[in-house]
């Protein structure tokens, strides 16, 4: 209890504590004090650990809409995703955070939950604060976005799916492809009566699908029974067994699926065990992401690896570069694909 109260007077004595007590405390300028939180590595270590511990015993809150006032931004890199709970985007998230360490921004986050409509709601909200940058990470759609980024006093980068609009301080994937050359690639082991399962309508699950269908049709078997979606609130490994099983129902002789993501897959091998279905020899399984536990199931699941941290890290560093007024290198970078063949397929 009394730890509590104690917290409670340094939040409220925080809350009235401004740069100049600090500085006056430790003996130097309130600029000096400014400088050191925003670069500490431009004040010697014992100075840094002064100005750390003074401000952590002050209570001290340094003011962001201040800064920001005083300044051109206010120091943070807000980054926009529609799927912050969703495995894949921790890889992301690693990459940009990695990027951004070192230096003298902070990141915030913002999801959308695959909402389109809240995309641009959420950019307006981060540019109202007047941030260093940020970092849009999976847009649904640009049509109400473009005037907000044209607008935007500070640097914009993406993470997209190659074909939409944004055409610099972009990186991403041809997400068409990432559909196309699994399917191709299933084919080329024999499979021929080749389903797909995905769950979701986003931008980038659609560019999968329809490179699915493109290369299922290349092949002539192509087959609208064979592709088949889930409920967006169901759990992934459960959806999974759910699918497959609403497949096998639709097309008996089916031999392979490409699954739209790993938890997918996963529960495809779960429900073939249960059935008596042999993986590779009676139906192959590709699932996507290459998460970690992919390797380790029993068969080992073939996927489709996605370079995640390497394009939140490109991303950060990129946008970095732009509000540094330094040049960003190449406009629009894809960082593409590739297929892990492993123990589900032939």
């Amino acid at each position: 209890m009394r730890a509590a109260v104690e917290r409670g007077r340094k939040a409220r004595r925080g809350a009235h504590v401004k740069l100049s007590d600090v500085a006056k405390k430790v003996g130097v300028s309130p600029i000096t004090i400014s400088r050191a939180l925003r670069n500490p590595e431009i004040v010697s270590e014992d100075l840094r650990q002064t100005i750390l511990r003074t401000v952590a015993e002050m209570g001290y809150i340094p003011n962001l809409a201040a800064r920001a006032l005083a300044g051109r931004h206010n120091g943070i890199i807000g980054v926009i995703t529609p799927a912050l709970h969703q495995h894949g985007f921790a890889g992301l998230m690693i990459g940009i955070e990695d990027c951004l360490r070192a230096t003298e921004f902070r990141v915030q986050y913002s999801s959308t939950l695959h909402h389109a409509d809240g995309e641009a709601g959420e950019l307006r909200s981060f540019l109202t604060q007047k941030p260093a940058g940020v970092i849009i990470a999976g847009a649904e759609s640009y049509g109400d976005l473009l005037p907000l980024i044209k607008d935007a006093t500070c640097p914009i980068a993406h993470i997209t799916d190659l074909s939409q609009e944004p055409a610099r301080l972009v990186v991403g994937l041809d997400h068409h492809a990432a559909g196309a050359e699994p399917t191709r690639f299933l084919l080329s082991r024999g499979y021929e009566r080749i389903g797909f399962i995905g769950r979701g309508t986003d931008i980038r699950s659609r560019r999968r699908k329809e490179g699915y269908e493109a290369a299922i049709r290349e092949a002539g078997r192509f087959d609208p029974d064979l592709a088949i979606g889930g409920d967006e609130g169901s759990s992934s490994t459960g959806l999974g067994r759910e699918l497959f099983a609403r497949l096998l129902q639709r097309v008996p002789d089916i031999d392979a699926v490409f699954a739209q993501s790993d938890h997918l897959a996963l529960g495809v091998l779960i429900e073939c065990a249960a059935r008596g279905i042999r993986v590779p020899e009676d139906v192959g399984i590709c699932g996507f992401n290459d998460l970690e536990f992919s390797a380790f199931t029993q068969p080992s699941l073939t996927t489709v690896q996605i370079a995640r941290y390497d394009i939140g890290y490109r991303v950060a560093d990129m946008l970095l570069r732009a509000i540094r007024g330094e040049p960003p290198g190449e406009g629009k970078v894809d960082c593409g694909f590739s297929i892990i063949p492993r123990g589900s397929t032939r």
